[in-house]
């Protein structure tokens, strides 16, 4: 069990949510609780599934974790591209976004298999 705080990959998906926190504030009324709340949502379970998965008791299930979080980056890459076609987020907050989205992918995939062996 080690404190999720000073994993590298959990401090950076915490720092991707405060920027999709940032970047969403100013959508339609009408996306409150649709796309808007979408990001959010899945944004915030990324580090949720990080700090849980630092809490189990062998690294097989903390890289179940790690899966879950990686998968949830997968769908919050596409509701990134999803809000860019409806207008809804800018180039440049696209671009930093989806940057953010792939180098937390990597860091996913690196720490998963450094639990694996």
């Amino acid at each position: 069990m080690q404190d999720f705080r000073n994993l590298q990959v959990w401090q950076k998906a915490h720092e991707l949510v405060l920027v999709v926190y940032d970047l969403t504030q100013d959508f339609p009324k009408e996306e409150l609780f649709g796309l808007r709340h979408s990001l959010r949502r899945t944004c915030v379970d990324i580090p949720a599934y990080i700090a849980e998965g630092s809490g189990k008791a062998s690294d097989a299930e903390f890289s179940r974790c790690i899966g879950s979080a990686l998968g949830l980056a997968n769908r919050l890459e596409y509701f990134v591209l999803l809000a860019f076609d409806l207008k809804l987020l800018s180039e440049p907050s696209n671009t930093k976004l989806s940057q953010s989205i792939v180098e937390l992918k990597k860091r996913l995939n690196a720490f998963n298999r450094s639990l694996r062996t």
